[in-house]
């Protein structure tokens, strides 16, 4: 991470986001893995949404302070204390494994690559998993190709500077946290389907609102919803994802975090073109119905899906 902050160029610094990506993003998957294997899954979907508020705690400062130190530090100053920060997390681990605070079977002995590629092969013959991955990845395609550029639509259509963008994507966070505190009530009401397509609905309401706003004031509800729409079908997703192939919980749940993030890059690169060609408005209004097929898609699939068992 710290290495971006160091770039004189932007190969390097493509590079050094990658290697960063490549590192962070075993994080979340491994994490989902453990829940799957000590949680019920009648239990679990609530436990999982717990777990997302931390996430979204992270991504509401991330965009915050991302915004004030870009104004403050730089660019520059924002990979370096990203860096410093990783680095103390890591060293607070490297106690944790030394202490032996996990045990053996958290820790893992490792695989080999043949076995790895058996695995994932063995994972992608099954119609089930092979839904939720084609889901997920669609669902990074889609959503984050027309997210990932609602910062730079605040600033060509309103003139905010980074501290204020910061702020209104925090509402993104809001409306995840919002989703977490009353996810039990959500999932006894609505159900897995129900839940997914509702998530849906949303999305597309927040798109349509974003690509209306004339004002600012109507800027934070619609992202609220984007992301109120997202971790309701996001979260039914990785609940499916954390029992498609319980024998092999960690790689398949490793194969549904790649599927997502993926998605999230080609989204970015059709988005960024999509943006260029028709507007920011166009990529929102297309985005918004294009999600929620997918949501209802989804929703349908999972009155065919095999009966989950642990």
């Amino acid at each position: 991470m710290a290495t971006g902050g160091l770039s004189g160029s932007l190969a390097t610094l493509s590079l050094a986001r990658l290697v960063s990506g490549a590192t962070a993003a075993a994080l979340i998957p491994l994490s989902m893995a453990f829940i799957g294997d000590h949680v019920p899954y009648e239990r679990r979907q609530p436990v999982i949404a717990r777990f997302l508020s931390g996430q979204i705690l992270g991504l509401v400062a991330g965009q915050v302070f991302g915004g004030v130190f870009g104004d403050t530090l730089g660019w520059r100053g924002v990979f370096l204390l990203l860096g410093a920060f990783y680095l103390v997390v890591g060293l607070l681990l490297l106690r944790e494994l030394r202490a032996g605070a996990l045990p053996p079977r958290v820790l893992g002995a490792g695989t080999n690559p043949r076995r790895l590629l058996t695995g994932y092969a063995s994972l992608l013959r099954r119609r089930w998993p092979r839904t939720v991955l084609a889901t997920v990845f669609a669902e990074g395609l889609v959503f984050f190709g027309a997210f990932a550029f609602v910062g730079a639509y605040l600033h060509h259509a309103f003139g905010f500077g980074f501290t204020a963008v910061g702020g209104f994507l925090a509402a993104f966070g809001a409306g995840g946290l919002l989703f977490a505190a009353t996810v039990r009530g959500l999932v006894a009401r609505l159900g897995e389907r129900g839940l997914a397509a509702a998530g849906g609905c949303a999305i597309l309401l927040g798109y349509f609102g974003l690509a209306a706003a004339r004002s600012p004031a109507l800027v934070p509800p619609a992202i609220a919803l984007l992301g109120l729409g997202f971790y309701m079908l996001h979260n039914t997703l990785q609940t499916n994802a954390t029992q498609m192939a319980p024998e092999a919980r960690g790689q398949a749940v490793s194969a549904f975090a790649s599927g997502f993030f993926l998605g999230q890059a080609a989204g970015a690169w059709l988005g960024g073109k999509l943006a260029d060609a028709a507007g920011f408005e166009v990529l929102f209004l297309g985005a918004g119905p294009l999600v929620l097929l997918l949501a209802l898609s989804f929703a349908r699939a999972l009155g065919r899906r095999p009966e989950p068992v642990g």
